[in-house]
């Protein structure tokens, strides 16, 4: 049965469980088309995991493997920590480089899934040009369903930030800003939402530019705070 998908189907998106999660995956990257129909059902024809809570289960599987990539001697600790020494900034008595690119990367990385959901589940009621009629509701799941491919990559690309020399972490944060853009696009295409296969294409580019742009204004932002955040906490004065 169809109706107008409401909030309170999103509530029911985020707080309802089931096991269907990775079947759900591999359609949104195999058949999208499939996903995005079913999401007009309310409860996705009883196929699929929603959108809302398998993007908070991706999400949640990537910060667990934190400790991969967020520890001691990694290179994005590394990258933190030399920007700190880079500012001249005098540390408390005790305290090391290390230590404060160890707390701001563990900050940062820690807010950063928090605002993300924050502002998409903000923003996206307001993306109205899926190319057929949609709720705000329905906008909130073609939304997130856009990124689950994406996310679903990042549980194995975030890791190999342990990989990747020091001096190369934002040349490497930039290749997958491209390829979170190239796959949000190829899954909103293949969707088939929009009638033209014109129409499909403009409205790929658009949601997806859309969607990581936000992204990376989140990610800059979030890093900016978590510098000021850790400064502060310790004390640092610029030297």
């Amino acid at each position: 049965m169809k109706k107008n998908i409401g909030f309170d189907d999103i509530a029911g998106d985020l707080f309802s469980l089931n096991i269907r999660g990775l079947k759900s995956i591999c359609v949104l990257w195999v058949s999208p088309q499939d996903y995005f129909g079913a999401a007009s059902d309310d409860d996705w024809n009883g196929r699929y995991t929603p959108s809302v809570r398998l993007w908070l289960s991706l999400v949640a599987i990537a910060s667990l493997l934190q400790f991969l990539w967020i520890g001691t001697g990694t290179p994005l600790v590394e990258a933190f920590a030399q920007g700190f020494r880079d500012s001249g900034a005098a540390l408390p008595a005790g305290v090391t480089y290390e230590e404060v690119g160890r707390a701001t990367a563990h900050w940062t990385f820690a807010a950063v899934p928090i605002v993300q959901f924050l502002v998409f589940l903000s923003i996206f009621p307001l993306f109205a040009f899926w190319g057929r009629e949609t709720s705000f509701g329905l906008r909130v799941r073609y939304g997130f369903a856009m990124m689950i491919p994406g996310a679903s990559l990042m549980v194995f690309l975030l890791p190999a930030f342990a990989l990747v020399p020091s001096g190369q972490v934002n040349q490497f944060g930039v290749l997958i800003g491209i390829l979170a853009f190239l796959i949000d696009a190829i899954t909103v295409f293949r969707s088939r939402l929009a009638p033209s296969l014109l129409s499909r294409i403009i409205r790929a580019i658009a949601l997806a530019g859309i969607a990581v742009l936000l992204n990376v204004t989140i990610q800059i932002a979030t890093t900016i705070a978590g510098v000021i955040w850790i400064s502060m906490s310790y004390g640092l004065m610029a030297g």
